[in-house]
């Protein structure tokens, strides 16, 4: 039976539940055998006079189930959660008492699978959300640089990248080295090494040199597009992109493979946005800005 306490004063009495918080909160209760044997009984109680039977779901007790607040019930020392269950075989007074717990559990268990799912899923998305944020900002920084900005601008940039992107690198290497993590590696080849002891998970990020090339191509890429599109629309004069490619030409020879090939990243963005004649008039244009026939010949990718 429910266990009442009446309290009686002058006008009238009331009577309270004496596991319940006065505020109106579920019981909930401290990591003691004896405090997890009470809340259980409260729990079996609260069903046994709600007329819950085997196989029905109590949401609000799924909840408690699963908050790290309340009962954390998968997380607790397994004497805790006898003493719960133990608790709640009192509080239901039926030898039905875990038909009627179980399905909760079960329920309990789903939901924990599904918001834990949901962390993966916006820890994911919140990276690459980030990583590409990240990069188009460093792309935007480095076009202006190369339009707009001196040499030694530029390689300051390069360097300051550099530097601190390394020593993330250097660390990531220190840690692997050191061993216990296992490796999952996703079907595009990406490397996920994961150390569950430690809750510790390192992504092999790609080396500093790969990453610097990439924000290199991926700026010519960027570049050769807009150029494409805003000659297309007469937004910008022939002779302000003949300059720009000229202001090009250094950056175009930072990075690996070569001029050809880097000249060769802008061109095909460029045909793509352009449209018609594209080629012949992205030829004219590097021949105009000074570019020898070796690298003419070499830019286009086949």
């Amino acid at each position: 039976m429910l266990c009442l306490l009446t309290i009686c004063f002058i006008g009238g009495c009331v009577t309270i539940d004496q596991f319940t918080k006065r505020d109106g909160e579920y019981y909930r209760p401290v990591k003691t055998v004896a405090s997890y044997e009470e809340a259980g009984k409260w729990w079996g109680t609260r069903h046994w006079n709600q007329g819950l039977k085997a196989g029905g779901v109590d949401d609000a007790f799924v909840g408690e189930l699963v908050d790290p607040n309340s009962l954390d019930f998968f997380w607790v020392h397994s004497d805790l959660k006898d003493a719960f269950k133990k608790g709640y075989r009192l509080g239901y007074q039926d030898r039905t008492a875990d038909l009627v717990l179980g399905p909760n559990l079960t329920a309990a268990a789903a939901r924990i699978g599904n918001i834990t799912a949901g962390k993966f899923v916006q820890v994911i998305e919140t990276f690459e959300t980030d990583w590409a944020a990240t990069l188009k900002r460093a792309i935007d920084v480095f076009i202006t640089l190369i339009s707009e900005g001196s040499q030694a601008d530029r390689e300051e940039f390069i360097k300051k990248f550099t530097n601190e992107y390394t020593a993330k690198y250097n660390k990531t290497r220190e840690m692997l080295q050191a061993g216990g993590f296992m490796t999952q590696m996703s079907e595009g080849g990406t490397m996920l090494h994961i150390d569950a002891r430690k809750t510790l998970a390192v992504l092999d990020i790609p080396k500093p040199e790969t990453l610097k090339a990439e924000i290199y191509h991926q700026t010519f890429r960027v570049m050769g597009d807009e150029w494409g599109k805003r000659l297309s629309h007469n937004l910008i004069k022939r002779d302000e992109l003949i300059d720009l490619l000229r202001r090009s030409k250094t950056a175009l020879q930072e990075v690996p493979v070569n001029l050809g090939s880097n000249l060769g990243i802008i061109q095909n963005a460029f045909e793509n946005s352009y449209g018609t004649d594209a080629e012949s008039v992205f030829r004219g244009l590097i021949k105009d800005a000074g570019y020898t026939e070796s690298s003419i010949s070499t830019s286009k990718k086949k």
